[in-house]
């Protein structure tokens, strides 16, 4: 239901100078409350909530159920000790020789090349070996890989089948070994 703009003019007519004042004081700080004290409440109980949170962390260190959180250096120093050092590369590319005598794979040549990560202490070899077997075999073969050397990831597969019913593929398998520089 619509008011007519004349009632309410001759409403506010009526209030005088200290009504319309006080209708202002209300309308203002409706919006102070709206814009200002609402939010701020917001934040006032995500902040005791983060709090509790905090103090249920501390709690659980204190009875001995759970460690502290490590520091970002500390975490950065443990991912680092987690990776296979570098002067023993070849120890860990013979795990991968070993993970294809595993399933009977041929790795008569392959590409190996060693670049050293932008600021990090991280050395990446990246290794390239071409492959011919049946698919079960070279998805055993990188699984068996990954799962014996740490710091080994798979960037690429490409895989080619001659005709159709042919049972094996050749396939090249691009692989990542990240290694910690001293």
């Amino acid at each position: 239901m619509a008011v007519p703009k004349l009632i309410v003019l001759e409403a506010l007519r009526s209030l005088g100078k200290p009504g319309l004042a006080g209708a202002l004081l209300l309308v203002a700080s409706l919006a102070y409350t709206l814009a200002g004290v609402l939010p701020a409440r917001r934040e006032l109980l995500a902040a005791k909530e983060q709090a509790a949170r905090v103090e249920a962390v501390l709690a659980s260190v204190r009875s001995g159920r759970s460690t502290a959180p490590q520091s970002e250096e500390k975490r950065r120093d443990a991912f680092y000790a987690s990776l296979p050092a570098q002067a023993e590369v070849t120890q860990w590319i013979e795990r991968i020789y070993g993970a294809a005598a595993a399933e009977q794979l041929s790795l008569a040549r392959g590409e190996y090349a060693q670049a050293d990560v932008a600021d990090t202490r991280l050395a990446r070899y990246r290794i390239v070996l071409p492959l011919r077997a049946t698919y079960g075999q070279i998805r055993r073969f990188i699984a068996a890989s990954q799962a014996a050397v740490p710091g080994l990831a798979l960037d690429d597969i490409s895989i080619q089948r001659q005709s159709v019913g042919e049972g094996e593929i050749e396939a090249n398998v691009h692989f990542s070994l990240y290694l910690a520089k001293p």
